[in-house]
């Protein structure tokens, strides 16, 4: 494990220090879980716009598509997979 020295304001060491106690932590080991959970928050964050992007990267080609199919129903088209996928699974 790796040392390293930090600057923060006083009232975040304050509430460190408080939370330390109540959590029965020590001040490296609240904020490694600090640090941990934000990561996981920020990753979440990312995953959660890759997947707006792609939502609409999908629906600009579903838009293009139907432009060039004129009169292409694409849930038409996902119904009818997915009921005979259905209806499959059945049998």
């Amino acid at each position: 494990m790796v040392r390293i020295n930090i600057s923060i304001p006083d009232k975040d060491l304050n509430k460190v220090d408080m939370y330390k106690k109540i959590t029965n932590s020590t001040r490296s080991g609240l904020i490694r879980k600090a640090i941990e959970r934000y990561f996981k928050e920020l990753e979440m964050e990312i995953l959660e716009e890759r997947k707006n992007k792609a939502i609409k990267d999908i629906l600009k080609i579903r838009d293009k598509i139907g432009k060039e199919l004129k009169g292409w129903d694409s849930t038409g088209e996902i119904r009818k997979l997915r009921d005979s996928r259905w209806k499959d699974l059945q049998d």
